[in-house]
């Protein structure tokens, strides 16, 4: 049985952007670490919240169990600290990677980026768009150049900004070329007067579709908006991250409800998404939910009429064609949802090398699979995923 782990990660080196365009690293400001890290755990929390209603520590605004990780870390001398932000040489190291993935009998896996958004939103935060743009560009390059010859077994995920389609278009094509074989996007609007599923974005979907690279909507990569006033709530102001917690299961279905409706997924039979680390929980819900609203009893009365939807098959039919999501071991029980989702649907991932990842998350999910049969195992694993993509 292949073993395809869709979601793993760096645990980029801080000079990496040093290391890849030494001009650019010189035009964009260093950002407070203690910042990147709050914005990396709680994603555009940040902007969310007014400066001047800033708690003096930012890490106040983290969740009770991320303060206390942040605040035993920043008590650790520097040298230990250091290491401990590098983590080991295979957060960072392809052939130290390949030998990890040899030990626990991964075949493939996907890299996504850690903090290597980082000098884009700098960039965007000094209002430089050009830079921000460049910066993506660095850490693709970046990534390419890490895993070069290796990424027959480990596939960088290329980080796109939808602003500009034709660079975006560029970036795709030349990731391509270098071993790249997804594509991570904001699971949100691209501006605020354009929708992930604009005219305008045809070409991405379509570059996808020839390219063969799947669309990665990723936690902390786009946010279903909650209204600012929640913050004040007069007490813990790190309560307000947990609200966003609650909420990020409705980001993917926002996301994909947009593909859905303006047929995206008719349109690109061969476009394929993939969520992670935004819950399976609300899948099967949602599933029925996209078609009681377009062809259900409970549509005609609230969403769409007879004749409405015009497309040949049903939403649900279209996400379990296209879409995929997948499981993290530390935060997801497999079952029920296993048994409620078609075959397929639900992807292995281990989440190495983050606090929350699991080597052992294999073991976890095949202690919870007693009774699936050994096909539906299998397309778990990495059979699933592989035959989309042909890998």
């Amino acid at each position: 049985m292949r073993l395809i782990d869709v979601d793993s990660h760096f645990l980029e080196p801080p000079d990496w952007l040093l290391s890849i365009d030494p001009k650019l690293a010189a035009e964009i400001p260093p950002g407070d670490p203690i910042e990147r890290i709050v914005q990396g755990v709680v994603g555009d929390l940040l902007e969310v919240v007014p400066r001047s209603q800033r708690p003096e520590n930012l890490i106040e605004l983290l969740a009770p169990a991320g303060k206390r990780a942040l605040a035993a870390l920043l008590a650790e001398n520097a040298e230990v600290r250091e290491a401990k932000l590098a983590g080991p040489p295979g957060s960072y190291d392809a052939s130290e990677r390949i030998a990890l993935l040899d030990r626990h009998g991964i075949d493939i896996q996907f890299l996504n980026s850690t903090l290597g958004t980082g000098p884009y939103a700098a960039a965007m935060k000094i209002g430089r768009p050009d830079l921000a743009q460049r910066a993506l560009s660095a850490y693709n390059r970046w990534t390419s150049e890490t895993l070069a010859g290796h990424t027959d077994r480990l596939i960088p995920i290329t980080l796109l900004d939808l602003a500009d389609v034709d660079q975006a278009l560029a970036e795709m094509t030349r990731m391509r070329r270098a071993g790249s074989r997804a594509i991570q996007v904001r699971a949100e609007p691209v501006s605020a007067t354009k929708s992930l599923a604009h005219p305008d974005n045809e070409r991405i979907w379509s570059a996808a579709e020839d390219l063969g690279m799947a669309v990665v909507f990723h936690i902390a990569a786009g946010r279903a908006e909650i209204k600012r006033g929640w913050y004040f709530n007069g007490g813990d102001p790190g309560n307000f991250a947990l609200l966003h917690l609650i909420n990020s299961p409705v980001v993917p279905q926002l996301a994909l409800s947009a593909l859905l409706f303006e047929g995206v997924f008719e349109r690109h039979p061969r476009l394929v998404v993939m969520v992670q680390e935004l819950g399976i929980s609300w899948l099967p819900h949602y599933l029925e939910l996209v078609d009681a609203t377009t062809v259900g009893r409970w549509g005609a009365q609230f969403g769409m009429g007879p004749g409405d939807w015009k497309y040949p098959l049903k939403p649900s039919e279209y996400l379990e064609r296209q879409v995929r999501v997948s499981v993290l071991a530390a935060g997801d029980y497999l079952r029920p949802t296993l048994d409620r989702v078609p075959p397929g649907m639900l992807l292995y991932s281990s989440d190495f090398p983050h606090q929350e990842g699991r080597w052992e998350s294999r073991q976890l999910f095949e202690e919870q699979m007693d009774g699936i049969p050994e096909a539906d195992r299998e397309q778990f694993f990495g059979g699933s995923i592989a035959g989309l993509m042909g890998l």
